[in-house]
């Protein structure tokens, strides 16, 4: 027996060394002992593209980050309650332990996820409906109830920008210095890039004077500190197995509207296989990433001569990019899909707008007789 014995010993060690040879492991202890539920985050510059590992701590503060590729990591720790932890530099194999100190309310709050933020701003009450307009409360005819006003603010604006984040709940100082007022400030803020055009219909629609109000309003509480009124919980149970594991791909000029990854009847097609975005107007580059090598790379879409582009959308100077018209697209790239066999789509425009006349009225194709359209916005490409 003892020959298996130690042939057993000998492999569960050999399991040990290897298994640590790709993680980073440790333990996050705060003002009262270990933490459980709180997050300790491994990034690194050194592979071809930004890398970034994130995971939870245990009921004793322990941590593992598994499958990390060789490089050197900058390691931290970040949980609600507490202050971030300094970063410590590390490698896969070594074991990094964290003593992390109180936060304040407000710098817990700088943590908290943007809807928490978001869900300050005030909700025009029932009896402010239907709108009545300029020469009224402010808020368009066109809302005619409290949830058409919800509708709204989620479809028109929360669908582009992450209200309770810190770059919207906070105005920039230049638009401050440049208005008389917060609703001014604000009203300059949402002519800034070339979304201008789509922010100034959205705040129509809605009744802009009450709506730059309520924003307005909105970001003063905040200014003056008002946090708040939820707090959100840490991780736990099963919430504590996630591990996520990000890539960056694309620039800091270009968004991204959505991506794809596998085909949505079966998830095995693509594994470990390269991801698609899709940057709606920002550009024509198809922003990828093999999660396997970690590297980005771009793809460039092609478009017709005549093809409209959102460089040439109306804009005022932005407080991050000044002047530059920081988009280029003209593929307005949208709602990227893959199949069966791992092909991508989008919806996506590469002529103008005008159709073919077998598409227009007076055409004999069956479609065209039931419903015939003149233009289109987008095509479809693979």
């Amino acid at each position: 027996m003892k020959p298996v014995a130690g042939l057993a010993l000998l492999f569960a060690a050999s399991f040990a060394v290897a298994a640590d040879n790709g993680v980073i492991r440790g333990v996050v202890n705060g003002p009262g002992g270990p933490e459980a539920g709180v997050w300790v985050i491994a990034e690194t510059t050194d592979l071809p593209t930004r890398f970034t590992k994130v995971v939870v701590t245990d009921d004793k503060g322990r941590y593992v980050i598994p499958q990390l590729p060789k490089a050197t990591y900058e390691v931290w720790a970040r949980g609600y309650g507490l202050a971030d932890t300094q970063k410590q530099k590390a490698t896969p194999g070594k074991s990094v332990n964290f003593k992390a100190a109180a936060a304040t309310p407000q710098q817990d709050a700088e943590h908290y996820p943007g809807m928490y933020w978001y869900s300050m701003l005030n909700i025009p009450g029932r009896d402010q409906f239907p709108g009545t307009g300029e020469k009224g409360n402010g808020i368009s005819t066109n809302i005619k109830t409290q949830e058409a006003w919800v509708d709204t603010l989620k479809q028109s604006c929360q669908s582009c920008h992450a209200l309770g984040s810190m770059g919207i709940r906070k105005v920039p100082a230049q638009f401050k210095d440049d208005a008389q007022s917060s609703v001014g400030a604000w009203g300059r803020r949402t002519q800034s890039g070339q979304a201008m055009t789509n922010m100034a219909l959205s705040l129509g629609y809605m009744g802009i004077d009450a709506a730059l109000k309520n924003f307005a309003d909105w970001t003063d509480r905040i200014e003056k500190g008002e946090l708040p009124f939820a707090k959100p919980e840490r991780p736990k149970g099963v919430e504590r197995n996630v591990v996520v594991t990000m890539w960056d791909f694309s620039t800091p000029y270009y968004y991204l509207h959505d991506g794809i990854s596998s085909y949505q009847h079966d998830p095995r097609v693509n594994a470990n296989g390269p991801v698609y975005g899709a940057p709606e107007e920002s550009t024509d580059l198809i922003p990828v990433v093999d999660p396997v090598k970690h590297r980005a790379y771009q793809i460039k879409h092609p478009v017709q001569p005549g093809t409209p582009s959102s460089a040439q959308l109306p804009m005022q100077p932005s407080a991050y990019w000044g002047e530059k018209p920081i988009w280029d697209g003209s593929s307005s790239l949208h709602n990227a899909m893959m199949d069966a066999e791992g092909r991508v789509y989008f919806s996506a425009r590469f002529r103008p707008a005008k159709n073919p006349e077998f598409c227009q009225k007076g055409s004999d194709h069956p479609s065209a007789k039931v419903m015939p359209i003149a233009e289109n916005g987008r095509q479809l490409a693979i």
